[in-house]
């Protein structure tokens, strides 16, 4: 029973681990990579949208704007803290386009 109520989602404390282990090392097609092998791990609406959050950051993050808007459109609103995450990334999205980098 308490283990439900501190901490016993495997996928979070993986994909926190792993989201901190890239913030030091940068290597977004790696992280990617490792990201994917998570998704069997996904329970609730919420680890969903965190993940394709994530994953559409990471894919921003090798230039690849394309599919990462394509994610970004598809996550469905789930709390204005977390909405307002989604926009942010975007909107940084939309500024790589009109900036002329490629897709």
């Amino acid at each position: 029973m308490f283990r439900k109520l501190f901490g016993g989602n495997q996928f979070l404390k993986k994909m926190n681990t792993l989201m901190e282990l890239y913030s030091r090392s940068h290597n977004a097609a790696a992280t990617y990579k490792q990201l994917l092998e998570l998704a069997p791990l996904i329970r609730t609406n919420g680890e969903e949208a965190l993940y394709d959050l994530n994953r559409a950051a990471l894919l921003y993050d090798m230039k690849r704007y394309r599919e990462s808007a394509d994610i970004v459109l598809e996550i469905k609103p789930l709390n204005p803290e977390f909405d307002a995450r989604c926009a942010s990334l975007k909107t940084k999205i939309m500024n790589a386009w009109q900036g002329g980098d490629s897709y």
